[in-house]
């Protein structure tokens, strides 16, 4: 009953070698005209092998590194993360990631706590504390999320110093220096009041997620809380940044 969000959908689906196509188009044929069913095999390969294989060591900023596993670390006075993605968001490749760690080894981030919102692989929550960060705590809805968190955690030497928790285990009175959020604008206008409750005053807020027309709309549901501008754009997304009142 819902309204689509646009006049034509593709939907793709994954069934067992072994499932039956008549079945399918069975089940199928209220939904959807046979004409428009289009069936192909899928060979099987390693598809996180396959997922991994194009990542390469990359630098934002001047000493921050993301690495793949087999890459050697950087040389002088870098400091770099190893990341294994697993099947969560987070891999530096997206411009919203790559702006969030920008943001991170620009700060002074030495003895404080960050909290890091919708955290993904915790590839952020981890470079805050290869950048100095005393203790990060990593949060997200996504069990599979939380795996990979955990995961990078310990293949970072960090699980001490970082807690992966989901949403509900984060106590209304805990308080964090800075905030990451790389989201989606929606979600970021509705958790302002819950995540504003989580910040000292003068903490560091970075959010992202959100496309440059929908930076306004984001700005003014956290008026309250932080004085946030634009302070990097790459295509269409924008990083809003600032400090809570």
């Amino acid at each position: 009953g819902a309204t689509p969000a646009w006049p034509h959908s593709i939907v793709t689906a994954l069934f067992p070698a072994s499932a039956s196509q008549a079945e399918i188009e069975s089940g199928l044929a209220a939904l959807i005209p046979a004409s428009e069913l289009r069936f192909a095999a899928l060979a099987d390969r390693d598809w996180q092998a396959d997922w991994q294989a194009p990542l390469k060591p990359q630098r934002f900023g001047e000493r921050l590194w993301v690495l793949p596993d087999n890459a050697p670390e950087p040389g002088d006075k870098s400091v770099f993360v190893r990341l294994q993605p697993g099947l969560a968001f987070g891999t530096g490749e997206h411009p919203t990631t790559a702006m969030c760690l920008r943001w991170l080894e620009e700060r002074q981030l030495a003895g404080l706590q960050v909290l890091d919102y919708g955290c993904g692989t915790a590839l952020l929550a981890i470079a805050a504390l290869a950048l100095g960060a005393t203790e990060a705590t990593a949060v997200d809805i996504d069990p599979q999320a939380l795996d990979a968190a955990r995961a990078n955690a310990e293949n970072n030497h960090c699980e001490s110093r970082l807690r992966v928790a989901a949403v509900a285990d984060v106590a209304p009175g805990e308080q964090y220096d800075v905030l990451v959020a790389n989201i989606l604008s929606g979600t970021l206008i509705e958790l302002a009041p819950r995540l504003a409750t989580h910040l000292r005053s003068g903490a560091g807020v970075a959010l992202t997620g959100v496309l440059a027309q929908q930076a306004d709309l984001v700005i003014a549901a956290w008026q309250r809380y932080a004085e946030l501008t634009i302070s990097e754009q790459v295509d269409d997304w924008v990083l809003l940044s600032g400090y809570t009142h």
